[in-house]
């Protein structure tokens, strides 16, 4: 599963306005993902622990994999992947527990890497800081439906956006035409309005965000490159993009989610190109052990497992 999705994972769940953390606290969620982007497909199915214990955060994330490829194969694979960010140290780690390595990077460095390859790209597309955006409409419905979620009150709000590209060929694809592929992306949300403490646990995140350099002015440049690109899976992060920003705007926590991304693929016109539901299934405040967001003994150092 790419990078990109896991993140949008985790901070779909905890999209409310940013809030000074007050104490420990956690949540769990369940998610189930079919991607087929690239070649063949992949579902995946995790439950995601997410604790907050002043200034340290710990993404905890236990699941199975099964991949399908283009020619029929099928391998299923289990995963238990944690991630630790200390802003009090200025540095993440990256924990492989079933293969018992780590990845050690400080949040400057992240910043640093994640500038030089938007530089690369802008350079090799020709895109200058002045250019303007992508525009892309995006719509808003409020059907009026309220709903409960594990004992939670939620209104439904359903964000919509479409783009018409022609594709361009990336190896294992057809070769491009000449008419433009239309591409949709859906979010059926269902909005909490009491953030609670999943509206603290979200001003952790957004100051991972600002250190790792994944808001403010280098999410912009990274859009204006998705905006330039001719490929899927840069309109599914464009479009990703657009309707997290929507999202964020609704304010309130979405509690229960689907993502639909259709477009063309081989000869199909309009398929589902990719399919992901969440839903929020345990918040709870309570002191947590300090130990968990330590490096735990015993992992071996494998530094390129950042290299994403």
């Amino acid at each position: 599963m790419r990078y990109g999705v896991v993140v949008g994972i985790i901070g779909i769940a905890v999209c409310g306005g940013t809030m000074s953390a007050a104490g420990d606290g956690l949540y769990e969620l369940v998610v189930r993902t079919s991607d087929s982007l690239l070649r063949g497909t992949v579902d995946l199915e995790e439950k995601v622990t997410v604790s907050v214990k002043g200034d340290r955060m710990r993404q905890e994330m236990r699941g199975t994999r099964v991949v399908v490829t283009r020619r029929g194969k099928r391998y299923q694979k289990p995963g238990h992947h944690v991630t630790l960010d200390q802003l009090d140290r200025g540095r993440r780690y990256e924990l492989d527990l079933d293969a018992g390595t780590y990845g050690e990077e400080s949040f400057a460095d992240l910043r640093r890497r994640h500038e030089e390859e938007i530089a690369a790209a802008e350079k090799t597309l020709g895109l200058k800081p002045g250019d303007a955006p992508p525009s892309v409409a995006v719509s808003v419905e409020r059907p009026g439906e309220r709903h409960q979620v594990h004992g939670r009150e939620c209104e439904r709000v359903i964000l919509k956006a479409a783009r018409e590209v022609v594709v361009v060929a990336t190896r294992g694809s057809e070769p491009a035409g000449q008419t433009p592929s239309r591409f949709s992306m859906v979010f059926d949300l269902c909005v909490a309005h009491d953030a609670g403490l999943l509206g603290e646990v979200r001003s952790v995140e957004d100051r991972v965000a600002d250190l790792a350099g994944m808001r403010g002015d280098l999410l912009e440049r990274q859009l204006r490159i998705f905006g330039a690109r001719r490929d899927s899976f840069a309109v599914f992060e464009l479009l990703q993009h657009l309707l997290e920003r929507e999202q964020q705007s609704l304010g309130g926590v979405p509690i229960r989610w689907e993502r639909l991304f259709v477009g063309p693929r081989r000869d199909q016109p309009q398929v589902t190109l990719f399919r992901h539901r969440g839903e929020v299934t345990r918040i709870e405040g309570r002191t947590l052990d300090p130990g968990q967001f330590e490096l735990p003994a015993g992992l071996k150092l494998e530094q390129p497992k950042l290299a994403r």
